[in-house]
């Protein structure tokens, strides 16, 4: 869940999902762990076998950064009228507070090594906007279990906490004068099969006083693929953007990490 999504994402997969409509869980097991990749019913199960063996630590990460910059979406694989503009590198508070909500704080799992950021991508009607991140682990193994912990019951709660006391400081400036943030409300959101596991929590975030703004939808998408996790989020400030939107892009961002 794309939470931050930034921080713990990456390439090169295959593309082997099964839609969980029950709770299916796969269980990662080492010499003294035992991870279980539980989906809730509402999002995409990790059904693949692992392909990178719990030993294989070392990496390169050159040649892994490299595969990140190459898989990253750009706005050739958006729809006509999207448009680029340069991010600010690095991670936002948020970002790192949303990356503790799913366990990549340096006490659970170390963050990817080799990451990439993509441009800020805007949709013609301006209310929609889209980030792409990309993170690859050392081991399979890591990038899983970063996946398991998304799915903890706690993840939504963490997040709406995350967004409670941020949202002022990542929206500042954005919004119209005197507009005010109401309480962020954070739940999973089911989407469409994608890479080797799919997981999306949707953020909500009530605005009153701006006219032309009545909600800010957040929706943090994470996808595996190997040893790749791909974060993305969707912001929109006129609707809930549409989970057909969402699966589209996702589906492109699956087949180049896929390539």
């Amino acid at each position: 869940v794309a939470l931050a999504a930034t921080l713990i994402i990456a390439a090169c997969g295959s593309d082997d999902s099964e839609s969980g409509a029950g709770t299916p869980t796969e269980t990662i097991e080492s010499a003294d762990t035992t991870v279980a990749e539980t989906t809730p019913d509402t999002t995409t199960a990790d059904t693949t076998p692992e392909t990178t063996a719990p030993e294989e630590a070392g990496q390169d990460v050159v040649a892994d950064t490299a595969a990140a910059e190459s898989a990253l979406l750009t706005v050739g694989d958006l729809p006509d009228g999207w448009t680029e503009t340069p991010r600010e590198e690095g991670a936002s508070e948020l970002d790192a507070r949303l990356a503790e909500c799913v366990g990549v704080d340096g006490d659970r799992i170390t963050a990817a090594d080799a990451t990439a950021q993509s441009a800020l991508f805007a949709a013609p009607d301006g209310a929609l906007s889209l980030t792409q991140d990309i993170g690859v682990f050392a081991t399979e193994r890591d990038a899983r279990t970063v996946v398991a912990f998304t799915t903890e019951p706690s993840v939504p709660t963490c997040f709406a906490e995350a967004y409670t006391e941020l949202a002022a400081d990542v929206f500042a400036g954005t919004l119209a004068e005197g507009a005010e943030l109401g309480a962020p409300t954070a739940t999973r959101l089911q989407v469409g099969s994608a890479g080797d596991a799919t997981q999306a929590v949707r953020v909500v975030v009530p605005v009153t006083g701006d006219p032309a703004v009545v909600a800010i939808t957040v929706d943090h998408v994470v996808v595996r693929g190997g040893r790749a996790l791909a974060g993305l989020t969707f912001e929109n400030r006129a609707e809930a953007t549409p989970v057909e939107t969402i699966d589209a892009v996702t589906a492109a961002v699956a087949t180049r990490l896929g390539a």
